[in-house]
């Protein structure tokens, strides 16, 4: 009897369990919502501060990367809406440097999220089975890993004070946020699948 009263009462826990563990994963989606949706304005900031320091292409590389982090929060954000979870907005305190300090800051912020933050919310997401929130996380992870080497690409031309070197445009996948810095890219995103008739061209 009392073998049979413990089972009874863990079979009533586990509910319990899973919602915690499911509430988790919307805690991550949250704040993963909240890392892009800073990182859009802070990065078109530091676009606008290079175009003014006549740097036109490290300000469209700010303005590509501004646009992918746009696309990572909208599928984090329609994720987290089929939950029923409303984002509130919180305030970005941008604070712009110079245009070599600004890109070496966009990149610290780029490893964080793809090094760390997006691996242990991944593990978290394949955990709870939340298959739609592994794929974003997956993606955003993925395509942010991606653009390490433009980051450094762009890194190395100011350091080099060379910026006519890099690219005068970049493709951008409307539905991962991949990067693409070549005129023309590969017929669909080797991340997604998108058909390249539909990337963005950010100049």
């Amino acid at each position: 009897m009392k073998h049979l009263l413990s089972l009874i009462l863990i079979l009533l826990l586990i509910p319990c369990l899973t919602g915690f563990t499911q509430n988790k994963t919307v805690v991550n989606l949250t704040e993963a919502c909240h890392f892009e949706s800073t990182n859009i304005p802070l990065f078109a900031a530091y676009a606008e501060q290079a175009d003014k320091e006549g740097l036109p292409k490290v300000a469209t590389f700010f303005r590509a990367i501004s646009k992918a982090a746009s696309i990572h929060a909208a599928n984090f954000q329609e994720l987290l809406t089929k939950m029923g979870v409303t984002v509130t907005p919180i305030k970005t305190e941008i604070s712009l440097m110079t245009p070599e300090l600004n890109i070496q800051d966009a990149l610290k912020l780029i490893r964080i999220e793809a090094g760390i933050n997006y691996a242990e919310y991944l593990e978290q997401a394949k955990t709870d089975n939340e298959k739609s929130a592994s794929k974003a996380l997956r993606l955003a992870r993925e395509t942010e890993q991606q653009s390490l080497q433009l980051f450094v690409n762009v890194a190395d031309a100011l350091a080099n004070e060379n910026t006519k070197i890099l690219p005068a445009f970049y493709w951008v996948c409307p539905n991962c946020g991949n990067l693409y810095d070549v005129p023309d890219p590969e017929n669909e995103c080797s991340f997604c699948n998108t058909g390249n008739g539909k990337f963005l061209k950010v100049i």
